[in-house]
C-alpha cells in the first residue's frame, strides 16, 4: 500500500530542495519535511527515496556519517521539480 503514495513523497522532497538556498536537505529534514505533508513515514524509507532520486541522477547523495545523508537537486532534479520534466515514479508537480 505505501507505494502508492510514492510518487507524491518523491516530489515533495524534490520541491523542498528546490526551495532550500543550496537545493539540498537531510535525510531528517526530509522526513520532517513528508510529516507536514501528512507522510508519517521513517528514516529507512526516506533514505530508500533519496536513493531511487540518485538512481534517476535527479540528486547527488553526500554521506555525513551516523546515518546522515545529504541530498542535493541536479539540473535535473530542478526540472522535474519545476514541472519542466517529467519521470515515471514521481507525480507531477501541481499549477501554482
Amino acid at each position: 500500500m505505501s507505494d502508492i503514495f510514492a510518487p507524491n513523497q518523491r516530489i515533495i522532497m524534490l520541491q523542498g530542495m528546490e526551495q532550500d538556498n543550496d537545493f539540498s536537505l537531510s535525510n531528517e529534514m526530509l522526513q520532517r519535511l513528508l510529516n507536514l505533508y501528512g507522510h508519517g513515514i521513517g528514516i529507512s524509507r526516506v533514505d530508500e527515496h533519496i536513493r531511487w532520486l540518485e538512481r534517476e541522477s535527479l540528486v547527488t547523495v553526500d554521506e555525513l556519517g551516523n546515518g546522515v545523508l545529504v541530498a542535493k537537486l541536479t539540473r535535473a532534479g530542478v526540472d522535474v521539480a519545476r514541472g519542466h520534466a517529467q519521470v515515471a515514479g514521481i507525480e507531477r508537480p501541481l499549477p501554482e
